[in-house]
Formats: structure tokens, sequence, C-alpha cells
């Protein structure tokens, strides 16, 4: 559009003088648009993008200078130049009064050709320019806003993408979860009978320890994705730190143990804080699980509770094979993995040390790393707010169970589809003195349990046809005269999930593979309820009387 011709609009109420104006103004650059009056001249200025105006003063009816200002006082208009043309001496006042109105310079009639052209010119290739430069800008918007159109298409991908993510991971564990549920549930059982062979001790063991890890690795996926969504909540509460970190590390040493790392643990003040024990037990086991991997046989990892002010430290430090210096800064990036020269990566996924530096961060505190070097140890400090030099009462905590006394008989009905959870399940079960029924779909699941009227009930979610959420509204909705504890047993262990368990009327939601000892304790309750409402009422003693 540049190269179009530049529209100069010429006012004066003689046609011999606009014919002169057009002979000098004769250029292949304009095109002269001619008014006599100022009417034509405003339907002119409204037809036309006009790049300056030659303007005479003496004009009947309206003149220029009342013409001037009519042009002036319209926004559409305001910043056309207007080159005042009078045939008469004007003193400084109408100079001014000119000036004042918009005009940017005078010519006297008669005036000097060259000097007219030449002036005007001055306002054509400045009208140019500008129109250079408005089309430069809108080219730069049309970019612009091509460009943002293209952002935000490839900020909803990245969001559909991190919902495919999320999506993925749920599925993915509520997947692997289901093979692992009897596999768990199996080796737990195996790990309660008298092993034939110190081969068979040592197999279970491994098995044992192997399936913990694989369990680990799931639920730290998870876990990240809770993160990154901002839906992982951190549940505080008055915690030993000692305590924890004592039971953490009982979990871990059998690792150790195997590993021939020596694991050792100082407390050096009994700290209290106000912590979420189950996350801190995981950064403290994912520190402790990144020591035993990097430490060679031989080797020692200490874990030392200590405080600094109103902070709470542990610290994990090993001597294992170290961290070179330039790897610092990245170890605790998502699926990151150090790399050393001549030598392989470093095994593991990389979710570990990420994951335990959120959720000290979650906590309001932090986790650093520090190395002397490559084959010379590393050092991690969890730094967690909030902290007293005080006893405190010890919170639950993972760790190594304590014996407990055997669970009287319940009837139980297992609702399970898949026939190896459901036949594992139904084997602890029957192994510690229950009495078990089972069905494979959710409609013989709940024609049994309005029939049998079970204690306890242990319902799969994703069951088919008739899946474990209606299962247990019928349930609620048609037992008449008993109330079950109906259990919820699913691999989908978001958020989501378990709200909609509870809306459904599930007493609880267990995430597979279902731990053992924690199914025990609700099956431990369960036993204590029906005992309570089995028991008689108190007699009431008569009163004496006097």
């Amino acid at each position: 559009m540049t190269d179009l011709p530049v529209e100069i609009l010429l006012v004066d109420d003689e046609g011999r003088n606009l014919d002169a104006l057009e002979a000098v103004l004769d250029d292949q650059g304009y095109r002269l648009l001619r008014a006599e009056d100022a009417d034509l001249a405003l339907r002119l200025l409204l037809d036309h993008d006009v790049a300056a105006i030659v303007l005479d003063i003496k004009m009947p009816r309206v003149n220029g200078i009342e013409l001037a200002q009519i042009i002036k006082g319209t926004k559409r208009f305001r910043q056309i130049p207007i080159l005042f043309l009078t045939a008469h001496l004007i003193d400084d006042h109408d100079i001014l009064q000119g000036y004042g109105v918009g005009a940017v310079d005078y010519v006297t009639k008669p005036f000097n050709p060259q000097i007219l052209r030449h002036k005007v010119a001055v306002f054509a290739d400045l009208y140019r320019k500008t129109r250079a430069l408005a089309e430069l800008n809108d080219r730069l918007e049309q970019r612009v806003a091509a460009r943002t159109a293209e952002l935000e298409q490839s900020e909803q991908a990245l969001r559909a993408a991190a919902r495919q993510k999320d999506e993925f991971l749920a599925t993915l564990a509520h997947e692997l979860r289901n093979p692992l549920a009897p596999l768990r549930t199996g080796v737990d059982l195996l790990m309660q009978l008298p092993a034939p062979t110190p081969a068979a001790t040592r197999t279970l063991a491994a098995m044992n320890r192997q399936l913990d890890h694989l369990v680990r690795l799931i639920d730290d996926l998870l876990d990240v994705s809770r993160i990154s969504r901002g839906v992982l909540e951190i549940k505080k509460q008055p915690t030993d730190l000692a305590t924890l970190i004592r039971n953490t590390v009982d979990t871990f040493r059998p690792l150790f143990d195997q590993r021939s790392v020596e694991l050792l643990v100082t407390t050096r003040a009994p700290i209290a804080a106000e912590v979420d024990p189950t996350r801190v037990a995981q950064i403290v086991g994912n520190l402790l699980h990144n020591g035993a991997k990097f430490t060679p046989a031989g080797g020692a990892v200490r874990v030392v509770l200590d405080h600094d002010g109103d902070d709470a430290l542990i610290t994990v430090t090993d001597t294992g094979i170290g961290i070179p210096a330039e790897q610092l800064g990245r170890i605790f990036e998502m699926f990151a993995r150090v790399e050393r020269a001549g030598a392989t990566p470093d095994r593991g996924a990389g979710i570990g040390l990420a994951l335990a530096k959120r959720l000290a961060q979650l906590h309001g505190g932090d986790l650093t790393a520090s190395s002397s070097g490559e084959q010379r140890g590393a050092s991690f400090v969890v730094r967690l707010p909030g902290a007293k030099v005080a006893a405190a009462p010890p919170a639950p905590t993972p760790g190594v169970a304590a014996r407990r006394p055997r669970i009287p008989p319940l009837d139980i009905l297992v609702i399970e589809d898949n026939e190896d959870v459901a036949e594992t399940l139904v084997v602890w079960l029957e192994s510690s003195g229950h009495r078990v029924q089972v069905a494979g779909t959710g409609a013989k699941g709940l024609a049994l349990v309005l029939s049998t009227r079970p204690q306890v009930v242990l319902c799969d979610v994703g069951l088919p046809e008739m899946d474990g959420l209606e299962v247990c509204e019928r349930v609620r909705s048609e037992a008449v005269g008993f109330r079950p504890m109906m259990i919820a047993l699913t691999g989908w262990g978001m958020d989501e999930d378990r709200r909609r368990t509870k809306e459904a009327g599930f007493d609880y939601h267990l995430v597979k593979p279902v731990a053992t000892d924690r199914l025990a304790d609700l099956l431990r309750l369960a036993s204590d309820q029906a005992a309570a409402a089995s028991s008689p009422a108190p007699a009431i003693e008569p009163t004496a009387e006097n």
C-alpha cells in the first residue's frame, strides 16, 4: 500500500487558483482533490485518506480559519497538516491565530512554485513514512496475534498433554496394581508360614524387598503427578521426629543388610515438629534408598537428627560414589540422572530425590545436597521449620509392626472379578481364621450381601456391568437391619477416586496392592465393633430405699 498515490486536498473558492495549484503540484506520486467550499472539503475528507491540506484563508461563508477549526476539532482529521494560502499580508496576531487552529505553515500569493512543491513534498513524505509505519505495525500486530494464537494452542496442547500424562499415570498405576495385589498378598502369606529351606527364606525376603520397591515407584509417580497439579495435601500433626526416623530406618534396614552397607542413626535431641509424618518418612525413605543404591558394599550411611534454631535438620550422609560438582545443580530435577565421564548413567528413574525436595518444600522447608566430588560420598540435608527440642507423643509412623493378637473370626465377602486377586486374598483371610465367600460380579455380590449379611465386604471398584460404587450404594439403601463394613479395593488411588468411594458409602478405601497389616487393622476394628454391638446393655441396679 505504500506505493499508492498520496492524496492532497486543495481548497480555494477560485477555480483558477485550484487550476494553478494542480499545475504546480502535478506529480505521479500525488492524487489531487479539489474543493471550492468548506462543505465539499469536509465530504472529501470523509471519503479519502488525505495526507495534507492546502487551504485558502479568504473564502466566503466559511473561511479557512473556521474550516481549520472544524477539521482540527474532529478526532479523525486533527493530525492532517494544513498549509494556509493567503493573498494578503498578515500580522503576527493572524499568524498566531492560524497556528492556534492547526496550521503548520503559510504560503503567500502569488507563491513560489518550488517552495510550494517542496513544502507539500515534506508533508507527503511524512505521510508515506507514517503510513509505512502503520502498515508495519499492522503486520507486527498480525504476527503477534498469530504468534499469540500459536502459543495459546501450544499451551492448550501442553495442558492436554499434562492431563493425558496424569490420566496415563493413574491408569498405569491401576493396571500395575492389579497384578501386584495377588503378589503382595501371596508374599505376605508365604512369609507368615514356616519356610522349608534357608534358600526359600532368602528368596522370599528378596521378593518382598523388590515388591516394596515396585510399589514405592508407583506411589512416587502418582505423588509427582499430584504435586504438579497442586492437589497433594500435607496433613501436619505433632510428631516425634526421632521415633519417626528410627521406624523408617528399621523399615529399610533389611535393604542395607542385603547390600552389606552399614546403617547408622544419631538423634542428638528429642525434637518435635508439626509435620506430615507419612510424607517426612517418605522423604527420609527416598534419601535412604538413594544412599543404599549408590554406596558400595562395606560403606556406610548415617542419619543424623539435629536442630538449627526453630528448624529441624535431618542429614543423610553416605560414603558412596559421590556427585560431580557440575552435576549438583540438576540432581533434584525430575527424571534427572547424574552423568559421569566414562561411566554408565546412574540407575533409577530419577524421581526419588526430586519428589523428596518437593515434599520438603510443601512443608515450608527445603532439601539441599553437597558432595566433595566423585568417590567422596554425598550429604543431603532436610530442613523442616517449626521444630521444638522437647519430647512429643509418638505419632503413627511407618515401621515394623509389632505382633498383634489374633482377630476373632469374621464373616467376610470378597467381591472381585480378578480370580488371582480374589484367590490370594481368600487364602490369606482363611489362614487368619475368617469365614470367606467370593463373588465374581457386582450383581452376585449384592445378592450375597443381602442374603448372608456378612460383617465385612471387600469390594473391587472396577467391576464389569455393576461396578463397586453401585454395589455399595445399593447395599446402603437395601440392607435392612444390618450395616456391614464396606471396604473398597481398587488400583485407583487419586483424590477424586477416594471422594467417589466415600460418596458411594464405602467406609474405607484401600489401594492395591493392599498392605495386609492395614487390612488386619480394619478387620480388628470390625471385630471390635461387632463385639460392642452384641454385648448386652448393663443391668440397672435397683436403688435401695431407706
